[in-house]
């Protein structure tokens, strides 16, 4: 037996139309149009749904439940990746790590080029950072964290 959707009525069916002509985002025009054929055919089954717009039945399911819960802030997608973003680091604290790997006779570790940073900065910067912006500096690694300049 096909089950026949239990979906909230306060929003129009006319605003989520209007809302899938203002939208540019894929996921979530799929998702409205989703819903809007919930609200315009209300006795149509899930899996009716699913078979009209050509989606899963758990996507008809997981778009209901959202919309039951949310409305339509629900349906619009999550932006993906670190909230906080990648940190910025200033040119000049490694111009000044690279002078002072110059000027010292002996081998740096990636963890004694964070504590010079930490120290001189105040900031912690990641190992793999450290690497990357010393490789662009012309440095490559060796075993130990012992340092060498790229030949020319």
């Amino acid at each position: 037996m096909s089950r026949v959707a239990r979906i909230r009525t306060d929003i129009p069916v006319e605003s989520v139309r209007r809302t899938i002509k203002n939208t540019t985002d894929g996921t979530f025009r799929l998702r409205l149009m989703i819903i809007e054929k919930l609200l315009s055919e209300p006795d149509l089954s899930l899996q009716a749904v699913a078979e009209a717009l050509i989606v899963n039945r758990e996507t008809v399911t997981k778009c209901l439940q959202l919309f039951n819960q949310g409305g339509l802030d629900l349906l619009k997608p999550k932006k993906a990746g670190r909230k906080e973003g990648n940190p910025k680091y200033e040119k000049r604290i490694f111009t000044e790590l690279a002078d002072a790997l110059e000027h010292s006779e002996e081998p740096w570790s990636v963890y004694r080029m964070q504590a010079f940073i930490e120290k001189n900065h105040g900031v912690t910067v990641p190992e793999s950072t450290i690497y990357y912006r010393m490789a662009k500096m012309g440095y490559s690694r060796r075993a130990k964290g012992e340092r060498r300049l790229k030949s020319a």
